[in-house]
């Protein structure tokens, strides 16, 4: 039977609020970044990337034939995907 050690130190209320912060953070992140890769992959729609881009459809369909955003045709449907467009404007 493995016996475990505790040691307790003496530190100010502000470090042990900050030790704790830090380790639900570190917690978080194998949470948070999984679903952020789903979203970013997420397909939206023209309205939706002119809205996100604050430009007109126009612009949207203009960049497209200018290679400068790239979309993804699903039937008569067009897709973008978030992280696409969010690399081509960077």
């Amino acid at each position: 039977m493995k016996k475990e050690i505790i040691q307790f130190d003496i530190i100010s209320v502000e470090d042990f609020k900050d030790e704790i912060i830090k380790e639900i953070i570190i917690a978080l992140k194998d949470i948070i970044l999984p679903i952020q890769e789903i979203n970013e992959d997420k397909l939206l729609t023209r309205k939706e990337i002119a809205k996100m881009l604050s430009v007109s459809l126009v612009t949207l369909c203009d960049w497209e034939k200018k290679n400068i955003i790239q979309s993804y045709r699903i039937g008569n449907l067009v897709r973008y995907k978030k992280s696409v467009i969010i690399k081509a404007i960077n």
